[in-house]
């Protein structure tokens, strides 16, 4: 079925569930497709066989359980090239999962590599492509995800100069197994101190470790697994998350996480969005107890 936007933009959707943007004398053209796995958890498809161009996955959404913003999976061959030169109303972060990332921020080109990240703030214009000969994977977000029409929200640019375009690429350090502690070892790659409103970090953990109690949150949280295997505490349930998949927590879902593996494992981690009073908590404990009894009155006997 196929549906023609008065405007620049001409979509297509398919029954594979395939959405393709493209703005009329320009090279604004970017294939995505929508996971529809229902649930808190959802695998990236890394199986189906890249062709020429860049393909994204939305894992999530603002349709499709992640109020907070989109989350998206890119895989990019060789010589496969994302939207010309384009700007959001949101902020855009990336982090490079897999091979090399070449970015342009305004008249600025970078080489992003492997766990190296990116934070584009609204409205400033960029552009991705791979220039390498192996094919690259990256994780992004859109967030707040101001429209719920993704295609909308891209706007084709001409190149003009960005100030200190550097700053919004990162490449943190991340200890290396030897160096793990017990709990949580925390990676951040983008804050609200670094002058977006996501934070982006990777945690890493050893055999037997992992977060805090079973805790709340007044946000939405995602984690996304990048090496070995957590295992989620989700509500009443339990999912041990792959590598590829993505958990989704929205404000007051009861979780925690913990690695039950014999190997270290890591997984991104996003508050979407990071809660500006640092003084408040960020974890609000909250206890699991047993079934809740039921009292009937003497009235009410039979």
């Amino acid at each position: 079925m196929k549906f023609c936007v008065a405007g620049a933009f001409v979509i297509a959707f398919s029954a594979s569930g395939v959405v393709g943007a493209a703005q009329a004398g320009a090279k604004l053209h970017w294939t995505v497709r929508l996971n529809e796995t229902r649930g808190p958890i959802r695998a990236a498809d890394t199986k189906t066989p890249l062709g020429k161009e860049a393909i994204s996955e939305i894992l999530a959404g603002p349709t499709s359980g992640s109020d907070a913003g989109y989350v998206i999976f890119t895989r990019m061959p060789s010589g496969a090239h994302g939207p010309s030169l384009f700007t959001l109303p949101d902020e855009h972060l990336y982090l490079v999962l897999e091979g090399r990332m070449n970015l342009q921020i305004g008249t600025d080109t970078f080489l992003v590599e492997r766990n190296g990240s990116v934070m584009i703030p609204p409205n400033t214009p960029h552009e991705v492509w791979n220039p390498g000969p192996q094919a690259e994977a990256h994780l992004e977000v859109i967030a707040p995800g101001s429209s719920r029409d993704l295609r909308s929200m891209l706007k084709s640019v001409q190149p003009h100069k960005v100030e200190n375009a550097a700053q919004y690429v990162r490449t943190p350090r991340l200890p290396p197994e030897a160096e793990l502690k017990a709990g949580l070892n925390g990676v951040t790659f983008a804050e609200r101190a670094t002058g977006g409103t996501i934070q982006m970090r990777i945690d890493s953990t050893r055999p037997g470790q992992g977060g805090p109690k079973t805790h709340v949150h007044k946000f939405q949280q995602v984690y996304f697994s990048v090496e070995g295997q957590t295992t989620v505490e989700y509500g009443l349930d339990t999912y041990p998350l792959a590598k590829y998949s993505i958990a989704i927590i929205p404000p007051g879902v009861v979780h925690t996480n913990s690695n039950k593996t014999s190997s270290a494992e890591r997984h991104i981690v996003f508050l979407m969005p990071e809660p500006e009073n640092r003084n408040e908590p960020f974890d609000i404990e909250f206890e699991r107890k047993g079934a809740v009894g039921t009292q009937t009155s003497a009235a009410g006997r039979r």
